[in-house]
């Protein structure tokens, strides 16, 4: 598959006027290159100029290093999640390269994926206890936590409305899971075994079925589809239980592979899988098979995970993640290749009542709890990298945008 360049870009010279981006990267013949798909990808290359200064040996070179730091993003699977995996550190791509008797002294380094944006704050700050829930319409639904106060925020409004208080307080272990229709049920939490089903057309709340334990620090639920919610206990336990929505009743099934605790958290991504963070200040990360009724443990997370921790998945890509523990940290986890790359850090310290929840066109909306109003949207952008190349005094520094094969020219800084 061909890559494809595409022009978006701010172009800048800071050491002269009239700086131009050439009209082909290889409108001279480049002398003994490496690697012929190289080649074939650095002929479909074009970037659009304008001026007429002539070109020169030593800028064709540094454009060419440029070229060849994406061809390696794109092509080389090693070199990229190198890259990737440490956001803000230069790796230079090899093996070195010589054109037109210049050999080009380059690098790339990833830019954390993301854009943070603060949205109306909540009315109230928001403590342990809080969580999210998107209705996949305009609406996302929230416990404020150390309360029993229930509001829906707006997605086109940017506005919060107050709802039915729930029947007890929320407290830590709280959580929410839409089941689509009418319906949103939720873990009390604070050590207690109540579970509430609310209402969206009577704004009313239902008590349901209790759990068959007490739900502490770390209790999540997640929705499966059809009749099912799973809810983790937390409260330093590993019991992972089921509950069935027409029955309204519950079932235990598989424990977790270690107790779950302040952190925990669960996140549906279609399919067989629930994913699971253990919290508890550990790195533990758990994958459990709903066919299969067990447990496997995945890639660590980079950090340790404590309160509040949360997931929220991207359909089609990836999970994001709160490490919580009062830090800024936030994951992505690629399913596939079963790593965790870091993103870009949420604006404030992220603490207890911490929850995301994905809501579509590439948005994820987020409480930073911490007892703080704050409320966050979090754009999920295509990886950028900034690449730089030198030949002899001629430098570029570029950024560069990579969809899939789609590359888009942001900046293309001449020095």
């Amino acid at each position: 598959m061909i890559a494809r360049l595409r022009r978006s870009c701010e172009v800048r010279r800071s050491s002269e006027a009239g700086g131009t981006l050439p009209a082909s990267l290889w409108a001279l013949a480049v002398g003994a290159m490496v690697m012929a798909p190289f080649l074939a990808y650095l002929s479909t290359s074009l970037l659009a100029g304008s001026g007429g200064r002539e070109t020169s040996l030593e800028r064709y070179a540094a454009e060419a290093g440029v070229d060849y730091s994406i061809w390696n993003l794109l092509y080389d699977t090693a070199y990229r999640l190198q890259v990737d995996l440490a956001p803000g550190t230069p790796y230079t791509p090899g093996p070195a390269i010589t054109v037109n008797g210049l050999s080009p002294t380059m690098s790339a380094q990833a830019i954390p994926i993301g854009i943070w944006t603060a949205m109306t704050s909540h009315p109230a700050n928001v403590a342990a206890g809080g969580a999210l829930s998107y209705d996949f319409g305009d609406y996302i639904y929230a416990l404020r936590g150390g309360s029993t106060q229930f509001r829906r925020y707006s997605i086109s409004g940017d506005s919060w409305t107050s709802l039915a208080i729930t029947p007890a307080s929320i407290g830590t272990g709280g959580a929410l899971a839409y089941v689509g229709g009418d319906y949103i049920f939720a873990l009390r939490g604070g050590t207690s075994r109540a579970f509430y089903r609310y209402s969206i057309s009577g704004n009313s709340w239902s008590t349901m079925t209790q759990t068959p334990a007490n739900i502490g620090a770390g209790g999540a639920l997640a929705f499966v589809g059809a009749d099912y919610i799973f809810a983790l206990r937390g409260a330093n336990q590993r019991q992972l239980y089921r509950y069935s929505i027409s029955g309204n009743s519950w079932s235990s099934m598989a424990l977790t592979p270690a107790a779950v605790g302040a952190g925990g958290a669960l996140e549906f991504t279609g399919g067989d899988y629930i994913y699971a963070l253990r919290g508890s200040t550990t790195t533990n990360f758990y994958r459990y098979s709903i066919s299969g009724d067990s447990w496997s443990s995945l890639a660590s997370t980079l950090a340790t995970v404590a309160a509040d921790g949360s997931l929220t998945f991207q359909p089609g890509g990836d999970i994001f993640a709160f490490r919580g523990n009062n830090t800024t940290t936030v994951w992505h986890y690629r399913i596939a290749e079963d790593i965790w790359i870091p993103a870009a850090v949420a604006p404030a310290t992220v603490g207890a009542g911490g929850a995301m929840t994905y809501t579509g066109s590439n948005f994820i909306y987020a409480f930073r709890g911490n007892s703080q109003p704050n409320f966050w949207r979090f754009e999920i952008t295509p990886p950028r990298f900034d690449i730089t190349s030198q030949a002899g005094a001629f430098g570029i520094d570029a950024r560069v945008e990579i969809d899939g094969t789609d590359v888009t020219v942001l900046i293309w800084d001449i020095n």
